[in-house]
């Protein structure tokens, strides 16, 4: 087919290329710029050299005649590694997106990101954009839009990453050596209470000592948190930056802080790579700096001591018992169990144990009055258990005690829980309204999540299952108890992701036997101590046990209310 001679006369071109696009000077092209600037301290110097950067750019894209100035992007006080945590990057890289920029510059490519990867990956993407997006890079006289450059931007993103590489490195030898020579930085700028003393000292600043002060007489007698935030902003009394509006999580950031104790702890965290950032909390893989009378004390070590388990408690709970302190019974049918809180988490199993070592009760050898009978079992009743037979339900959020143990203790009101933490027995007996662990006795799920979170942690359960235990009653004249055998129990499993079906399980050793041993039975769930004692002394009082906290001593309630009422008065004055 031949061509039409007249067909290239009809062509018509409209309009020609404005020579400020078609040349290849991107200096000279018809360009939307921007600048993009950061500092990583908050140094005064810093400071002035963000200025510096700011008037710097400002000049430098004025000079390009055909530039449209787009403004500058600052990131202030932000690391250099990630580009997560830098508002202004973000904020540029969104107007790129919406094609209202074409050019930033930016003073070198270690400003720009210390992250290869993040570094190639941000530069691919502008590129991409329409209108694509180049970055030029100052110091390093490198154009993105420049063809060729890719391979010497590599390079430069690698050199930057080093440097901060090494540079991290540097910082935390520095730090590890100001650490070893008991030196340690204290800022003050979050820390009620305390001035700088010095370089590395802190001196008690007196206003805000008193609020501290205020605050663990408060926490100590009972108060929550929130309760306690809501009476500081009430009396108006400011925060370690000023502010008159408190928080819970402020006010247990100051129970939580060891400084007030006049301790200081060093490397509470640590900074997983780099490149990230991400600091996790520091429980033993790096080392931790402890120096004990640092510098002067608001508070004293023991109620320190006493406001960290509270603040593992749960002092929301109607049944919180903040004076709450292990205590050990010591004789009767009860000896070597420790009454419990449902909602004090403070200690853990192994501190249970351990005070049941240093009560050091007499150990009862009743072995030989125990009858051997050959082959005699004790028939399993949990094999045969039915709907309402007494036992107890034990989760990970709370304890029931179903209708069937409810009616072992008539005509009771109160019952306390106690916990024998090395024969692995919990005990459940008659108690009244005065006593801070008591709770009612009537069938329900009970909130118990601190009490549990020891059983299961004793018992290596899975958290995620559900344990019953059966009743094992004992009557004698007027003492009624119960006891519940954690080692022998059901459980249930979750049988779909709801967790509203659940699958009945047993232990497989217990299809192997029809029972357990008799003679063992009787040692285990007690019985055999029962008939061995005269007198079980159901009621015998717990004693305190040493290194427990029962010499502090904490505010009343009404001792609290008047303390509230002494800092309004010294306010309003």
């Amino acid at each position: 087919m031949k061509n039409n001679p007249d067909k290239k006369a009809k062509l018509k071109i409209i309009s020609s290329i404005d020579p400020v696009y078609e040349t290849k000077d991107w200096r000279l092209k018809k360009l939307r710029v921007c600048a993009y600037i950061r500092v990583s301290t908050d140094s005064r110097d810093q400071e002035n050299s963000l200025k510096n950067q700011r008037a710097h750019y400002e000049k430098f894209i004025a000079q390009f005649p055909h530039w449209e100035y787009m403004g500058i992007f600052a990131d202030e006080r932000i690391s250099g590694t990630s580009l997560k945590n830098r508002t202004g990057f973000r904020q540029m890289v969104e107007v790129c997106k919406a094609g209202k920029i074409e050019l930033i510059v930016v003073k070198e490519v270690s400003r720009f990101a210390r992250n290869v990867i993040d570094c190639l990956n941000t530069v691919q993407e502008l590129l991409t954009l329409d209108p694509p997006v180049g970055i030029y890079f100052e110091n390093n006289n490198l154009n993105t839009l420049d063809a060729g450059n890719k391979m010497f931007l590599t390079m430069f993103a690698m050199f930057a990453e080093l440097e901060s590489e090494l540079k991290s490195r540097s910082v935390l030898f520095g730090l590890k050596e100001m650490y070893l020579a008991e030196h340690y930085l204290c800022p003050t700028l979050n820390l009620l209470g305390y001035d700088k003393d010095g370089k590395y000292g802190l001196k008690i600043e007196p206003e805000g000592a008193k609020t501290v002060r205020f605050i663990y007489d408060l926490f100590l007698a009972g108060y929550s948190e929130k309760r306690i935030a809501a009476v500081l902003t009430d009396l108006a009394l400011p925060t370690a930056t000023g502010k008159l509006d408190w928080s819970s999580m402020a006010v247990a950031g100051i129970c939580k802080n060891e400084k007030y104790c006049g301790d200081i702890l060093m490397q509470k965290q640590y900074t997983v790579h780099f490149l990230t950032h991400q600091k996790k909390k520091n429980t033993g893989q790096k080392e931790i700096y402890y120096e004990t009378d640092h510098h002067e004390a608001i508070v004293s070590r023991e109620e320190h001591a006493r406001a960290l388990l509270l603040l593992n408690s749960d002092c929301n709970s109607p049944f919180y018992n903040n004076e709450y302190k292990i205590e050990v019974i010591k004789r009767g049918l009860l000896a070597g169990f420790i009454p419990m809180n449902l909602a004090f988490g403070g200690y853990d199993a192994g501190h249970y144990m351990g005070a049941l070592v240093m009560a050091d009760i007499a150990q009862k050898n009743i072995e030989a009055e125990v009858a051997h009978i050959a082959g005699a079992k004790r028939v399993r009743r949990e094999l045969f258990s039915e709907r309402d037979s007494a036992a107890a339900t034990v989760s990970k959020n709370g304890i029931t005690f179903n209708a069937g143990c409810v009616s072992l203790l008539e005509n009771t009101a109160y019952v306390e829980v106690l916990l024998h933490p090395n024969e692995r027995l919990l005990a459940v007996r008659k108690s009244n309204k005065r006593n801070k662990n008591a709770i009612p006795w009537k069938n329900g799920t009970l909130p118990a999540r601190k009490l549990n979170r020891i059983l299961y942690q004793l018992m290596g359960w899975q958290n995620e299952w559900k344990y019953k235990i059966t009743a094992n009653y004992f009557s004698k004249n007027d003492e009624q108890l119960i006891i519940f055998d954690l080692n022998c129990c059901e459980f249930r499993l979750r049988s779909d992701e709801s967790g509203r079906k659940s699958t009945r399980a047993i232990p497989s050793e217990w299809l192997s036997c029809f029972g357990s041993d008799m003679p063992e039975h009787l040692m285990l769930c007690r019985r055999a101590l029962a008939a061995h004692l005269k007198r079980w002394e159901i009621n015998a009082q717990a004693s305190a046990i040493q290194c427990f906290g029962n010499e502090l001593r904490v505010l009343s309630s009404s001792e609290a209310e008047q303390r509230i009422e002494e800092m309004r008065c010294r306010n309003a004055t």
